[in-house]
């Protein structure tokens, strides 16, 4: 089975490539033109929405039971083109099976950039980030126990992403961040599936998480100005120690021998001394153990270090964080590369700048299935052979599913390399890639766990970050149609005050 990403875009986006947009920039200033927007009526976000793509949705090819006959030629089921969708809304599809309108909406949608200077990522430089290390926002009060392992492996889940989204209108959430982390073995997202749509009673394992963290302007972690442009700050305080592999979850396991590492779990003290730390270990115990050095020696533990061929994390796979305040390291080479995200606003991104006419090898991709199945009808329509209820509604369904194929193919292409879609708002919803494997909001979306009100959608990671995590396009490798996230609608301070409120993932997979 080939990554969704091929699916979508068999040329894999270009970083920095094409639609129109009209300059990047940080998440953070994007929120509060987000939400001066929102209080007046934007002629471009109307224009935009007017030009979004959707679902040509046929008539019933059934007529009543036993009538035997069609009500419509094969040909209205085909799917239809990028450019003849175009100008019309995604419709989703409702437990009444009503379509709703939906509100005219501001969407960020996320890019990622390579990080030129490191201390942006610092958390006191509040960073929209992809890969790498977090940087924690409350940089004490950690999640812990289960909340940082796979529910299917018992692993330690891998940082994915943050984005810094802090509500003006709430002081208490002055600033306010989202992380996601997952588990990288594809296995456990599919065996995920049957897990996400159970209640808390029934005690799901999960094998992507959410946290959120928000602190008020007036706190003990940062200060109450600006971070200054140039980096030349610090945190107001340290964190917790991190664990020296992964530089995720607290370090509450130190190396027996050397002391001088700490794990968030016996899996990544494991990983760590298979990967080298064991011959370190012995030579700082070779110097512990020489009780009484030779007078005028300066060999202390950086000899050592240089002694036993290894270097400690932050020299070996990170020289460019060594020293930075409010940045973590880690040893492990098997986190995915670090970016910076940015943002642009949707409209900005005209139809017309894309050749939607043609749609090219995505397109032919996207029909496969259904024009097999209509070709195959079409055979046998012509050959007078009968049709059951149930071959006429495998046609149709193959179709809706296309023809939301599509249009959804049509709204990403007006800015292909895009990894991440951004709306805070009470209307706003996914841009789901599939008819199937959509949640029903009143029994699949949980409510806040913590103060018992209901989560609306925040955010969702597209397919495209795939590429640029340079996840290998291999059959058990991690691949997703998307991740959507969605929080608590009132950004609740209950779940918080211990530092880290658990949100809520809705993962849809390729078929």
């Amino acid at each position: 089975m080939a990554h969704f990403l091929s699916r979508l875009f068999p040329h894999s986006p270009t970083p920095g490539g094409g639609g129109g947009g009209g300059g990047r920039q940080l998440f953070s200033e994007f929120w509060k033109m987000s939400r001066n927007n929102e209080s007046s009526s934007s002629s471009n976000v109307a224009a935009a929405a007017s030009s979004s793509a959707g679902i040509v949705k046929g008539s019933s090819v059934l007529e009543d039971e036993g009538a035997g006959g069609l009500v419509q030629d094969v040909a209205d089921l085909r799917v239809k083109s990028p450019e003849e969708v175009g100008g019309q809304d995604i419709v989703v599809e409702e437990e009444e099976e009503e379509e709703e309108e939906e509100d005219e909406t501001l969407v960020g949608l996320g890019f990622v950039q390579p990080v030129e200077q490191a201390w942006k990522v610092s958390r006191h430089h509040f960073p929209s980030k992809v890969g790498g290390t977090p940087a924690w926002l409350d940089p004490i009060n950690l999640p812990y126990g289960k909340q940082v392992l796979c529910g299917i492996c018992d692993n330690p889940l891998q940082f994915l992403l943050q984005v810094y989204a802090p509500l003006e209108d709430q002081p208490e959430a002055f600033h306010r961040t989202l992380y996601v982390f997952i588990c990288p073995n594809m296995a456990c997202l599919q065996q995920d599936q049957h897990h996400q749509r159970k209640q808390p009673a029934e005690k799901p394992c999960r094998s992507i998480r959410v946290f959120r963290s928000q602190l008020p302007r007036n706190n003990s972690f940062y200060s109450y100005s600006p971070p200054n442009p140039d980096g030349q700050d610090s945190p107001s305080c340290d964190g917790v120690a991190l664990c020296t592999w992964c530089g995720a979850w607290k370090g509450h396991k130190a190396c027996a021998a050397c002391k001088q590492t700490r794990y968030c779990s016996r899996n990544h003290q494991i990983e760590h001394w298979r990967a080298g730390h064991s011959g370190f270990c012995r030579q700082v115990q070779a110097a512990k153990s020489a009780s009484h050095p030779e007078p005028g020696s300066t060999k202390d533990v950086e000899s050592v270090k240089v002694e036993a061929g290894e270097l400690m994390p932050e020299d070996l796979h990170e020289p460019h964080k060594k020293n930075l305040p409010g940045i973590a390291c880690a040893a492990s080479d098997k986190l995915w590369p670090e970016f910076e995200l940015v943002v642009d606003e949707e409209y900005n991104y005209e139809a017309e700048d894309n050749d939607r006419s043609n749609p090219g090898p995505q397109m032919e991709v996207g029909q496969s299935r259904a024009k097999q199945l209509l070709d195959e009808y079409e055979r046998r329509r012509k050959a007078g052979e009968e049709f059951s209820a149930s071959d006429l509604q495998e046609v149709q369904e193959a179709s809706q599913e296309q023809q939301h194929w599509v249009s959804f193919q049509a709204r990403i292409a007006c800015a292909p390399e895009q990894v991440l879609r951004y709306c805070r708002s009470q209307d706003a919803k996914p841009l789901w890639p599939l008819l199937e494997g959509q949640p029903k909001k009143s029994t699949d979306i949980q409510p806040c766990s913590h103060c018992g009100g209901p989560r609306n959608f925040e955010l969702q990671v597209l397919p495209q970050l795939l590429y640029f995590l340079r996840v290998k396009n291999e059959p058990s490798s991690l691949d997703w149609a998307t991740i959507t996230v969605f929080s608590c609608t009132a950004s609740c301070t209950s779940g918080v005050s211990n530092g880290y409120a658990e949100e809520f993932a809705w993962v849809q997979l390729a078929a």
